[in-house]
């Protein structure tokens, strides 16, 4: 079976498996899997996207699943190609997404003979997957689609490395074939805990692609929901959780999680020290605390409302800790809090809101309210800040394809920088319309916030000022740019233009940030 011809069942079992997005980077060796997804995108059987860069494209494919919640699949040529995938991936296994590694490689005869871009491949993503198919090119047509098949109908993260041999371009004309798509999984059994919830004064913590289930068991305890950032209006949100639970902690008697939680440490320290029902948790939670759990859902059925009492309890302090957070940011200069809560009062159902897993993520959480927002994603950041910007443009794709409005990511200055290659898009793509929220305090202001600030060397191996004027840097990418640099101008962030656009807030000193959330801290406890 020639490269085409494999390259070819390869799309195929990729599109019965539930693919429906493929980013592509360009190269020789996977070549035939490029153009084979061409013909299929040219069916409108496949979304094909390209990126220049690796790396650039594996976030690109983690945002895509983001925003559809769907397998997404990318693609790169044989060597260190494949090693700039691992980031995403490792966000990919803790965000609890399929995404689909695929590794164009040499005949196995040229591994370890000094061949050109030959590596041994196998072994890139032991981190994050042992669901590894390497796919000889010496195989029958059968074999490769029974080896692919059982391969993808495994959850989580899937690595295929399919071998090719020349020639890698097609000599033929091809249409996919009439074929059906492999049914979806039978739903996972849902967790029966009424015994252990049932007139308990409790709390739903959820983590933000959670909110639907989450709002379901808030609805049927009665309970308060404290979400972190999504997109909800649910009369039994909590506002400005972090900062609202201080004082609420210890009358708490039982949580239920949903999803994985844990980005604010007041948050995380009832986690650690309440009995806890988690669900909707594929791994299993080690915590001792943990009493119940299941990756299903809570059975719904036997819970009973609580009283109103408690909810209130919990909603009279988040009006309290309201007006603490007004009075505040109204005698505050600008900070990337006042562009947060801006973001959340003013995005609506057509808009999606990509957040940097860094100081933004975590400036939203306390501002963090009932809102309008169509779709909020985030990465858990366990890469730091890297890919901010390409996940943002691949779940911008994926929003606006289905007839949704304007996409925003909020990040840091230093979040830019480190992903400015994913900027580098390829004339031949059609952008999404996507508006960069840049809060630029010039370095790490997360570092600003835990226990290095102060110390000798901070500035240096913490802060990291760069200097760098940012509105001039990205107009050499042809962006178009807005500069902020007072809170009455923060209405321009909402002007929308096409494509890929930018606000730079500057201005924003990183001391004065941290000063503000002492003292929302202090005043709330």
């Amino acid at each position: 079976m020639s490269a085409t011809q494999q390259a070819r069942t390869l799309v195929i079992e990729l599109i019965k498996a539930g693919v429906t997005d493929l980013v592509i980077s360009p190269g020789s060796r996977n070549g035939p899997i490029s153009l084979a997804a061409l013909a299929a995108g040219n069916e409108q059987k496949l979304n094909v996207t390209v990126r220049i860069d690796e790396r650039s494209a594996a976030f690109t494919a983690l945002g895509l699943a983001k925003a559809t919640n769907r397998k997404a699949a990318v693609v790169v040529t044989s060597g260190t190609a494949g090693a700039h995938l691992l980031p995403a991936l490792i966000e990919a296994a803790q965000s609890d997404l399929p995404l689909i590694a695929i590794t164009a490689d040499r005949p196995t005869e040229l591994i370890n003979t000094g061949a050109n871009q030959t590596i041994e491949q196998l072994e890139l993503f032991k981190a994050v997957t042992q669901n590894v198919l390497d796919l000889a090119s010496d195989w029958s047509a059968q074999l490769w689609e029974t080896k692919l098949q059982a391969a993808l109908a495994k959850p989580g993260i899937v690595h295929l490395n399919p071998r090719f041999v020349e020639p890698l371009v097609p000599q033929d004309d091809w249409q996919l074939p009439e074929f059906d798509l492999q049914s979806a999984k039978s739903e996972l059994p849902q967790l029966a805990a009424a015994d252990l919830l049932n007139f308990k004064q409790g709390v739903v913590i959820a983590a933000g692609d959670q909110i639907a289930h989450a709002e379901q068991i808030a609805t049927a305890l009665n309970w308060p929901l404290l979400a972190e950032p999504t997109s909800s209006n649910h009369p039994n949100l909590i506002s400005h959780s972090p900062l609202t639970a201080a004082k609420l902690a210890d009358q708490i008697e039982v949580v239920v999680s949903v999803g994985r939680v844990g980005l604010a440490r007041s948050i995380t320290a009832i986690l650690n020290s309440k009995p806890r029902v988690a669900v909707k948790v594929p791994t299993l939670i080690t915590q001792a605390k943990t009493i119940s759990q299941s990756p299903g859902e809570l059975d719904l059925k036997d819970l009973v409302k609580l009283d109103h009492k408690w909810i209130q309890l919990w909603q009279h302090q988040a009006q309290e800790v309201s007006k603490v957070i007004d009075s505040t940011l109204k005698q505050s200069n600008l900070s990337g809090l006042g562009v947060a809560e801006i973001l959340l009062k003013n995005l609506t159902s057509r808009n999606l809101l990509h957040v940097a897993a860094s100081l933004s993520l975590r400036d939203l959480d306390f501002m963090m309210q009932p809102n309008k927002i169509g779709l909020v994603t985030a990465n858990r950041g366990v890469n730091g800040i890297d890919g901010i910007i390409a996940t943002a443009t691949g779940a911008a794709i994926a929003w606006q394809r289905e007839g949704n409005g304007q996409s925003y990511c909020l990040l840091g200055d230093v979040a830019l920088l480190h992903d400015l290659a994913s900027l580098t898009i390829p004339k031949t793509e059609k952008l999404p319309n996507l508006r960069l929220v840049i809060v630029d305090n010039n370095g790490g202001g997360i570092f600003n916030t835990i226990e290095q600030q102060g110390v000798a060397g901070f500035e240096r191996v913490f802060g990291t000022p760069h200097q760098i004027n940012l509105a001039q840097l990205l107009s050499g990418f042809a962006i178009n740019v807005i500069e902020i640099t007072s809170v009455a101008e923060l209405d321009k962030i909402f002007i929308e233009m096409p494509g890929i656009s930018a606000v730079v807030i500057s201005g924003i000193d990183r001391n004065a940030e941290a000063d503000i959330r002492k003292l929302l801290v202090n005043s709330t406890r």
